[in-house]
């Protein structure tokens, strides 16, 4: 499983070395891995930076993800990030949730654990 944490306040260009960094580790785990990105502390996502964030999710897809599951901050958003992605939710290849321990996980090989704390 691939895990990051996003807080603070986020930048576009803290969101361009976060996604480098989340390149480089999806492209070293196993496949099929899982991906839980939590953002649901940042207070801000600031222009640019959550389509940087959508760009990120659909390279670790196309890349041996099985899953992205986002955690946000409530389920306004919830309903929000969905209609934005969508065509992956029906799928069952994103989901969105409030609560990480809600999902249920496949056990992957390996674990990664990414921070970026704004």
């Amino acid at each position: 499983m691939v895990e990051a944490s996003l807080g603070g306040r986020v930048t576009k260009e803290e969101m361009w070395v976060f996604g480098e960094e989340l390149k480089e580790v999806a492209q070293t785990m196993s496949q099929p891995f899982m991906v839980l990105l939590d953002y649901s502390r940042a207070k801000q996502l600031e222009p640019g930076a959550n389509e940087l964030l959508s760009a990120l999710k659909d390279f670790c897809l196309e890349n041996g993800a099985a899953k992205v599951v986002t955690v946000v901050k409530d389920e306004a958003e919830i309903a929000d990030r969905t209609h934005q992605r969508l065509q992956f939710v029906l799928e069952g290849r994103e989901e969105f949730v409030v609560d990480a321990t809600s999902v249920e996980w496949q056990a992957p090989a390996a674990q990664q654990s990414l921070r970026l704390a704004a």
